[in-house]
């Protein structure tokens, strides 16, 4: 594989079956590198990538060109505004996005009426127990889900669907604070949910921070 990947990008890499859809919609994440690795391995029969900057889709267009990719297909727009299609199995990443964006995007994509099954691999930057609460009220199931550290911080990644099944948990269930590094990343949640309660007095926050004082507490 010609296209570097780093510990994040890897981790999405690994968590999207061999074959298991009929194409991946790479909603730009990191310029489209993970598409790029998905073409050049051949894990996907097909993959369409999404950016709503056009220069970001030319670039790629002109790797995409030089590397001789094929079986790919270009899409320029807010990804809430994105044609799926009207049948089969696709998976939809989307990473490196906020909380509030993920959801806007996850809601208004969700409701495309159609015969065909959309599945989603979802790494947010941050505040990814939000997204969790907007799926476990959707009552979207959950079919894999992980975590990667890279430069210092912690990333959750879930492969979730619509279609329902195992039920999300919220904080993620793997995290073990008797783990040096899973204790910091989780001290540093705690530490942001807290400053939000102060700073906005909501009874979101405290939701949040007696979650994560909670997952803490565990050891």
């Amino acid at each position: 594989m010609k296209t570097r990947l780093g510990k994040r990008l890897r981790a999405l890499f690994e968590a999207i079956p061999e074959h298991g859809y009929d194409s991946v919609w790479d909603l730009c994440c990191d310029h489209g590198r993970l598409g790029m690795a998905l073409l050049e391995t051949d894990r996907t029969p097909w993959v369409h990538f999404n950016d709503s900057v056009p220069g970001i889709l030319i670039d790629l267009e002109e790797r995409l060109r030089r590397y001789g990719a094929e079986h790919y297909q270009l899409h320029t727009g807010p990804a809430e505004a994105l044609a799926l299609p009207d049948a089969g199995k696709h998976l939809l990443v989307l990473a490196g996005v906020g909380d509030e964006l993920t959801v806007r995007i996850l809601q208004s994509l969700s409701q495309h009426k159609t015969s065909a099954q959309f599945d989603w691999l979802l790494m947010p930057t941050h505040n990814l127990f939000q997204v969790r609460q907007f799926l476990i009220d959707q009552n979207w199931g959950l079919l894999e889900e992980g975590w990667v550290f890279e430069n210092g911080r912690g990333y959750e990644w879930l492969r979730v669907t619509p279609a329902g099944g195992q039920r999300l948990e919220n904080p993620a269930p793997f995290w073990d604070a008797r783990n040096a590094e899973h204790r910091q990343h989780l001290t540093k949640l705690l530490k942001h949910a807290r400053q939000q309660q102060r700073q906005t007095d909501s009874a979101d926050a405290g939701i949040i921070a007696q979650a994560y004082a909670a997952a803490l507490d565990q050891s």
